[in-house]
C-alpha cells in the first residue's frame, strides 16, 4: 500500500506531500474533479461529507461539510487553476474561532511508468503558527485516510 510522505520543516510555512497512486493521471484527475467521486473519498476518519459547493474550474469554488454525530465543520476555498496536471486552490478550515487562516495549495500530477501517478502537493500557510496548527489538528492522519479512500475509488473506476 502506498502512503503519503508529509514533510513540514521547522520554521517554514509550508507542508509538502508526495503520494503515488496506482492509476494514470487522467483517472486521478477525474476522481478529483467529479462531484460524485469526490463524495466517496474526501472524508476524515469517522466523518460523513456533504458537498455543498463544487465548481472545479478556473475561478470556481468549493465547500465541504464534515459531520460526526452533532459535531460539524467546513472546509472551503476557491480554484485558481484547474488543468489535467495541476490544481491551484485556496484552502480554509471553517472550524476555527476566527476566519482568515487561508492556505494556498498547488497539486501536481506526473505520469510514472506502469500506469501510475505521482502527486505532489505544496500547501503554504500565512504563518508558521497556522501551518503548525494544521499539523496538530490531526491533518496527517486525515490525509492518509483520505488517500486510502481515493485508492478504493480509483480501483472501482
Amino acid at each position: 500500500m502506498n502512503e503519503a510522505t508529509i514533510v513540514a520543516n521547522p520554521g517554514e510555512q509550508s507542508i509538502h506531500i508526495t503520494r503515488v497512486f496506482d492509476a494514470p493521471p487522467e483517472k486521478v484527475f477525474k476522481a478529483m474533479t467529479t462531484k460524485e467521486l469526490v463524495q466517496k473519498w474526501w472524508t476524515g476518519p469517522g466523518y460523513d461529507v456533504t458537498i455543498e459547493q463544487f465548481d472545479p474550474r478556473d475561478g470556481g469554488s468549493w465547500k465541504f461539510l464534515h459531520t460526526k454525530g452533532k459535531e460539524s465543520y467546513t472546509f472551503h476555498g476557491s480554484y485558481h487553476e484547474v488543468s489535467p496536471t495541476r490544481i491551484v486552490q485556496t484552502f480554509e478550515f471553517g472550524g476555527l474561532p476566527e476566519r482568515g487562516h487561508v492556505a494556498i495549495e498547488k497539486m501536481e500530477l506526473a505520469e510514472l511508468p506502469d500506469g501510475k501517478t505521482k502527486m505532489t502537493v505544496n500547501s503554504t500557510y500565512m504563518t508558521v503558527a497556522d501551518r503548525d496548527g494544521m499539523i496538530q489538528s490531526g491533518m496527517e492522519e486525515g490525509t492518509q485516510a483520505t488517500y486510502r479512500s481515493l485508492d478504493k475509488v480509483l480501483e472501482e473506476m
